[in-house]
């Protein structure tokens, strides 16, 4: 029998906006890496949720893991190809997004990232997913326009932060060379061509109120986890072999690879959470919840020296990017 509480509306709802917090976190390990190869640190990150999450899945499921695989397979293998594939497609979208914070940060990528997961993966999370009973089409587009304003507002904060960073010569420790934005912004695009298979395969492979046949939580993120890693090793194992880096992963200290445990447990802990919260709240509704996790990389980038020497302009668009997030939630969680 596979673990699968029933869980009450509001400590869903507690437990995916927990979630989008873990997940807007555990980003600032770039910040602490030093010259320590980001593609070793994806490898190690990637590992770590591999072995936390079989071992979770297989100590509260234990043989029901395999169990509710093989049933589901039985009666619809698509769900379970998606699954493992969206694992891989996502890994792949999120290592160009780590590329991406290494070069212009935090809050400028966020926004940036945010926009085309959320337009691509709500779609996917109300149309294939299903909306729970009470909640309006309408409803969720007002919810996903106040959230898309807040992406919008952090974009006119760091235009603001960006012209007065250039004007007074401050060193954030981010390029500011226009070509540098030119590419980091096509490889987010282009990132986010993969980043919306996390919310399609929720949406399709996830057992939910709205989506009955679907894998259980432990059993869908341990494929899910599987898919993940085999992304990381296909994206960056070529650059650690060729370069023959691989040797940093085993002489790097405990204070290098810490951020990438935790980063792995943060990231699949969120994961882990977010999920169980979408079997009570549908992914329509957890989905955008998730987006949340965007005020806290700001936070996190504010906090890390991202916008010194910012006008108050440029506070005062973050504080309105901040109401639109929790306005945002604010619909979609009160009926």
């Amino acid at each position: 029998m596979n673990f699968d509480p029933i869980i009450p509306a509001l400590p869903a709802t507690l437990m995916a906006l927990f979630a989008a917090s873990l997940w807007g976190t555990w980003f600032i390990s770039l910040k602490h890496l030093g010259d320590y190869p980001v593609e070793a640190y994806y490898i190690t990150l990637f590992f770590t949720a591999l072995v936390f999450v079989w071992s979770v899945s297989l100590i509260i499921d234990g043989n029901a893991v395999f169990v509710d695989i093989q049933k589901l397979w039985m009666i619809k293998p698509s769900k379970i190809f998606v699954v493992f594939t969206a694992g891989v497609l996502y890994a792949v979208g999120l290592n160009l997004s780590i590329r991406v914070m290494g070069l212009i940060g935090l809050t400028l990528s966020q926004p940036l990232n945010s926009a085309i997961t959320l337009l691509v993966g709500q779609s996917f999370a109300v149309t294939v997913g299903g909306l729970p009973e009470g909640l309006s089409i309408s409803r969720i587009s007002i919810a996903v326009i106040f959230l898309l304003g807040a992406v919008v507002l952090v974009y006119f904060a760091e235009r603001s932060k960006t012209r007065a960073q250039n004007t007074y010569n401050i060193d954030t420790g981010l390029s500011r060379d226009r070509n540098v934005m030119v590419k980091a912004v096509l490889l987010m695009i282009f990132a986010g061509l993969f980043m919306p298979a996390y919310g399609i395969g929720l949406s399709y492979s996830l057992r939910t109120i709205t989506q009955p046949d679907g894998l259980a939580v432990l059993p869908y993120m341990s494929l899910l986890s599987s898919g993940a890693f085999i992304g990381a090793l296909t994206v960056n194992a070529p650059y650690l072999t060729r370069n023959k880096k691989w040797c940093c992963i085993l002489q790097a200290p405990f204070r290098i690879h810490r951020w990438g445990l935790l980063s792995g447990l943060f990231h699949y802990g969120g994961n882990i959470i977010h999920a169980f919260a979408a079997g009570t709240l549908s992914t329509a509704v957890a989905f955008p919840l998730g987006l949340t996790a965007g005020l806290w990389t700001q936070l996190w980038g504010i906090r890390y020296g991202e916008f010194k020497g910012a006008p108050r302009t440029a506070y005062i668009l973050q504080a309105g990017s901040f109401a639109c997030y929790i306005i945002g939630a604010y619909l979609i969680v009160v009926k």
